[in-house]
């Protein structure tokens, strides 16, 4: 896993702000690869909580801009959204077979709105 994922990973599955991993330091261009990840898959609800909770950590320093923009992707959390999310990361990974009954209904969605698109 590379380190834009796992700084996503820390943002997103903060349970408790007492036991969080420090994020890793990142340059300008992977903070900007961490905010097209996260708008392709509608992650900005769980990076803004995870944001606001690392507020104080120093290696959380996107650019001004780019915090803005990511702090714009808020609104309601959708549990879809995040499954796909991992879901994509299982198939990266190569670990499909420990797929969460969740997770296959996200993959059956996928499969069905690609079918769709083609048929079309």
């Amino acid at each position: 896993m590379d380190i834009i994922q796992r700084n996503i990973e820390r943002l997103i599955y903060l349970d408790d702000p007492a036991d969080r991993e420090a994020i890793e330091p990142m340059s300008e261009w992977k903070w900007e690869q961490l905010y097209k990840t996260v708008e392709a898959y509608g992650l900005g609800p769980w990076i803004v909580a995870g944001m606001l909770a690392y507020a104080d950590d120093f290696m959380l320093q996107p650019s001004p801009a780019l915090r803005d923009k990511l702090l714009a992707l808020g609104g309601e959390k959708n549990p879809e959204r995040l499954e796909r999310y991992e879901l994509a990361m299982e198939r990266a990974k190569g670990t499909l077979h420990k797929l969460k009954p969740q997770s296959v209904k996200a993959y059956a969605s996928d499969l069905l709105h690609t079918i769709r698109n083609i048929e079309e």
